[in-house]
C-alpha cells in the first residue's frame, strides 16, 4: 500500500530534482506551460518568485538553491528560461550562464539575472554581452514583466 501512494505521490506531485511534475499535462487552453527554473539560494526571495510566476497563466516555476543544481536544471529539465542570482553555493551564476552558453545544447537558452550585486559585476555582465538584469531589491510586476517578455506564454 505504502508504494502504492508514493507513486501516485510522485505522478501528481513535483519531483524532488527540479519540481516538475512527471507527467506535464499541456493546459487545454493554452498549450503546455513555460518552465522557469530558478536559481536562488536566498529562500523568502525564491519562494516569492517562485510562487508569483506559477501564479500567472501558462507558468510553471521551480527553485534550485544552488549554482550546480542550477545548471542540472538547465540541461535536464529543458526549461525555456533561466533565472540566476550571482552568489550561490556551488557555482556562481557567471560559472552556470557561462557553462550554459558552452554547451550547444543550451546555448540559446534565455537568462535573467536577479541579483543584489549588479552595480558590483557590471563589468563582467557588460563583458559576457548580459542584458537581462534587475536589480535587488526589485518589484515583483518588474520581474513578472521581464519574464513575459523574454518567455511569452503559449497563445
Amino acid at each position: 500500500m505504502r508504494a502504492h501512494r508514493r507513486a501516485a505521490r510522485d505522478r501528481d506531485h513535483p519531483s524532488p530534482d527540479l519540481g516538475y511534475p512527471r507527467d506535464r499535462m499541456p493546459d487545454p487552453l493554452n498549450g503546455p506551460a513555460k518552465r522557469v527554473v530558478i536559481g536562488e539560494d536566498d529562500e523568502p526571495i525564491a519562494v516569492l518568485l517562485r510562487d508569483a510566476i506559477n501564479d500567472q497563466p501558462g507558468y510553471q516555476a521551480v527553485v534550485v538553491a544552488d549554482g550546480r543544481k542550477a545548471l542540472d536544471g538547465a540541461r535536464d529539465g529543458h526549461p525555456d528560461l533561466l533565472i540566476l542570482d550571482i552568489m550561490m553555493p556551488g557555482l556562481s551564476g557567471f560559472e552556470v550562464y557561462d557553462r550554459i552558453r558552452a554547451d550547444a545544447a543550451t546555448a540559446t537558452l534565455p537568462v535573467l539575472f536577479i541579483s543584489a550585486a549588479v552595480d558590483h559585476f557590471a563589468e563582467d555582465f557588460l563583458r559576457r554581452g548580459i542584458t537581462d538584469v534587475i536589480a535587488k531589491p526589485f518589484e515583483l510586476n518588474d520581474v513578472l514583466d521581464r519574464v513575459r517578455a523574454i518567455c511569452p506564454p503559449a497563445a
